[in-house]
């Protein structure tokens, strides 16, 4: 039977039960979650695949039009988003309500291979863990958590829920702030949104979410909200205060969760997910939980010139100088360097303990985050998406990551833009150099470029080039002092009011 791609835009009551959906074990697939989404002024769509007997898969997607663009955004998307099926017929939606942002998340979605998609902005590699309600719920515990929970125990702490609404809401909120501070200051990225709290009140309101806190005597120490379907929960949001992170009532409310939810024939507990690494991830393995990967991602679908608009708008009410410099035109100059990889270097001394290795796919999607840079891993990340792979290469401090250089063949640098170095085939590039603070000062950075000849060299690299800002005196040294030589500059120009064109003035001795 052949499949379809169906489009509805959601009733008022009942929608997926209208059009014969049978709720899954995805809480962001109910009535009860379309119906919260509605109280709160969002137009609800219903898309996915059907046949010529029933629907066969299917997504919500929310709908809401701004003043310079109309963003559609799929929560979690359905298995058929790996076909261009699914797709062909998301993109023809925009084009008929006029969409100029289309967001795919993939929150409590089967894992599968997101395809490249049209008008990509930005592409997150994710991971989600999820708790299977079975008999051997409670020998998954990891040891650490065992202990939480007996401690809490111990402390005579009980879970509550379905309590008055308006009331542990207020608590649930307070606890979600005491969380994310303590994370803030141990150097996580963390986000709190100001529509969370109608999100909240909305969930329960219509029934999509419930409340379980943990108390100890009558004060609430825990506190997670949970969307609920027919048979699979997921993990929305939670909070625990100082004292009860002293007792163990996050692993214990967690825990009493999964066999509450167990003993009312709920099949999963997806906890939600967290960067690789992460003090999050490893605390949410730790109830024995599969790790799901997951790909989301951001695109602009709409007309060029509207996106300039508001580029534009936006620039003008944000950043004014960036806005002059885009309508002014911009000027830099780069210093370029070259060897030869046969060359013969003075090796560069490092510490005992140093070592440098290449970096797959998978090891740059689980980089932890680094307190004292919060933005490495994205930075390596953006680039994996550019390129398509990974072409990063490490010095490592015990196990620790402390640099991170790219090789880039003559083939990857096309992909640049603007495209500056114009390489041959047994060219490349060493760019993207970067040592984490507390690593500084230790020879890392010339220590790695002189690795990388190494492997250039046995790659079949005749020549490879770094360049550098003029201003940027620390990355001028460290090359030279891995023995790279000057060889001209290359200056940049961006002509007034094209921020897109480039042109490039070298000055290079062969």
């Amino acid at each position: 039977m052949s499949k379809q791609f169906f489009a509805e835009l959601a009733g008022p009551t009942a929608p997926l039960k209208s059009l014969g959906i049978a709720e899954t074990e995805n809480p962001f697939l109910t009535d009860s979650y379309i119906s919260a989404l509605q109280m709160l002024g969002r137009e609800c769509w219903i898309v996915g695949t059907r046949d010529d007997r029933s629907v066969t898969d299917a997504a919500v997607a929310l709908l809401s039009r701004g003043r310079l663009s109309t963003l559609l955004e799929i929560p979690s998307l359905p298995a058929s988003a790996a076909t261009e099926l699914f797709w062909d017929g998301i993109y023809e939606l925009c084009k008929q309500l006029r969409v100029t942002d289309l967001v795919a998340e993939t929150y409590a979605s089967p894992s599968f291979q997101l395809p490249a998609l049209k008008g990509e902005v930005s592409r997150t590699e994710r991971t989600e863990h999820v708790v299977r309600l079975d008999a051997g719920l409670a020998s998954r515990l990891s040891s650490n958590h065992k202990r939480n929970v007996k401690k809490a125990k111990a402390a005579e702490l009980t879970m509550r829920h379905g309590a008055d609404p308006q009331e542990s809401l207020a608590q649930h909120q307070r606890l979600m702030a005491q969380s994310l501070d303590r994370r803030s200051a141990r150097g996580e990225s963390v986000i709190q949104s100001a529509q969370a709290i109608p999100e909240h009140r909305a969930f329960l309101q219509a029934s999509a979410a419930e409340l379980f806190q943990a108390l100890q005597g009558d004060a609430v120490v825990s506190s997670v909200l949970v969307l609920l379907s027919r048979k699979g929960a997921y993990y929305e949001s939670a909070g625990t205060s100082p004292q009860g992170m002293a007792v163990g009532a996050s692993h214990f409310l967690i825990n009493a969760i999964c066999e509450h939810l167990r003993e009312h024939d709920y099949r999963s507990f997806n906890l939600g997910g967290a960067s690789p690494g992460s003090s999050l991830a490893r605390f949410k393995a730790g109830f024995g939980a599969t790790v799901v990967p997951l790909s989301a991602c951001t695109c602009y679908v709409g007309p060029a010139w509207r996106r300039k608009i508001r580029t534009v708008y936006t620039l003008a009410r944000q950043n004014p100088a960036q806005l002059r410099k885009a309508m002014c035109g911009d000027r830099y100059t780069l210093l370029v360097y070259a060897i030869g990889t046969d060359a013969i270097l003075k090796p560069i001394p490092v510490s005992e303990g140093i070592r440098f290795a290449g970096m797959s796919d998978q090891d740059l999607i689980n980089l932890p985050a680094d307190s004292q840079d919060h933005e490495f891993r994205e930075r390596q990340l953006k680039r994996l998406r550019r390129f398509g792979r990974s072409y990063a290469f490490a010095v490592f401090d015990s196990e620790a990551i402390a640099h991170i250089s790219w090789l880039l063949p003559a083939d990857a640098l096309k992909l640049e833009s603007p495209r500056i170095l114009l390489l041959r085939a047994d060219e490349a590039e060493i760019t993207a150099c970067e040592t984490l603070p507390q690593f500084r000062g230790r020879n890392l950075y010339p220590f790695a470029v002189q690795q990388l000849l190494r492997v250039a060299r046995e790659q079949g690299i005749r020549r490879v080039y770094m360049k550098t800002q003029k201003s940027n005196l620390p990355s001028q040294a460290g090359i030279l002092k891995a023995g790279l030589k000057a060889i001209g500059t290359i200056t940049v120009l961006t002509p007034p009011g094209m921020p897109g064109r480039s042109f490039m003035f070298r000055r290079l001795r062969s």
